[in-house]
């Protein structure tokens, strides 16, 4: 096993509890890692503002976190972008209108504000997880203004899997799509994965990837996981990602991360 200089975490029930809360005894332990070198990031399917807290929770300073699934790099203190790969404004002009004809519901990320058509139960659970309030938008928001940094979908296991494959029949090579959780497709710039996102850290910390550590839990967590030279899944984690991972350590809900941290960095 390679030298750890770098541990990439995901946020959403790898991290986080179910609470969405972080215990005191992983931000200690997060601390330990940093007190020996071991630079630590955040690496999210989150937008910056949800993000953020986070960041200043586990007191990372001003380093680079990574957004939107590796669409966007940015920094915790002060919200310096360093990287920013969106969506065509034409493609996710497209997108909507296909959304809108085959009534899926969608969500846009543009200028770090979620934006829906309309209001349900879908996007109350997201603002209860996030602690964001979604822009209703109305008929507005088929006609965005700006390129969205990511766009996601809502809906079962079975309907994703239905969308998903329509969206790659209708727009072939055109975006990215990976599920975050069971009910949520994330939809990104085409080439761009945490797998990307994770080499964009690499690049600016001078670490290479086989000396990163990465912590994940969700399909679009794979492709960190399989850059970085040693993979962690927690055990609440999909079975897919826990079989491909090089090894399981407890769950989000009994400091995984932390457990992960004290075998193999302190």
């Amino acid at each position: 096993m390679n030298e750890i200089k770098m541990v990439a975490i995901d946020l959403d029930d790898t991290l986080l509890r179910d609470d969405i809360t972080v215990s005191d005894h992983t931000v200690h332990t997060i601390g330990l890692a940093r007190k020996k070198d071991v630079t630590v990031v955040i690496a999210t399917g989150r937008m910056f503002s949800t993000a953020q807290p986070y960041g200043k929770q586990l007191k990372l300073g001003d380093i680079p976190m990574m957004l939107y699934s590796g669409a966007l790099i940015q920094t915790v203190d002060t919200g310096t972008i360093l990287y920013h790969c969106p969506i065509d404004l034409q493609d996710a002009n497209t997108l909507l209108m296909l959304a809108k004809e085959k009534q899926w519901f969608l969500q846009t990320y543009i200028d770090d504000v979620v934006r829906v058509p309309y209001y349900n139960h879908y996007i109350e659970n997201y603002e209860n997880i996030t602690g964001t309030k979604a822009l209703i938008a109305g008929e507005r928001f088929y006609h965005p203004e700006g390129r969205p940094s990511k766009m996601l979908v809502h809906g079962t296991m079975h309907e994703l899997d239905q969308i998903k494959k329509e969206i790659e029949l209708t727009m072939p090579g055109v975006f990215k799509l990976m599920r975050s959780k069971e009910t949520m497709l994330e939809i990104v710039h085409e080439g761009i994965s945490k797998g990307t996102g994770l080499r964009q850290l690499c690049s600016i910390f001078h670490i290479q990837p086989e000396n990163v550590m990465a912590i994940g839990n969700s399909q679009n967590d794979i492709a960190m996981m399989e850059t970085a030279g040693f993979s962690v899944a927690v055990a609440n984690a999909e079975n897919e990602i826990r079989q491909a991972a090089d090894f399981v350590t407890t769950s989000n809900n009994d400091d995984g991360v932390a457990a992960a941290i004290e075998k193999f960095i302190l």
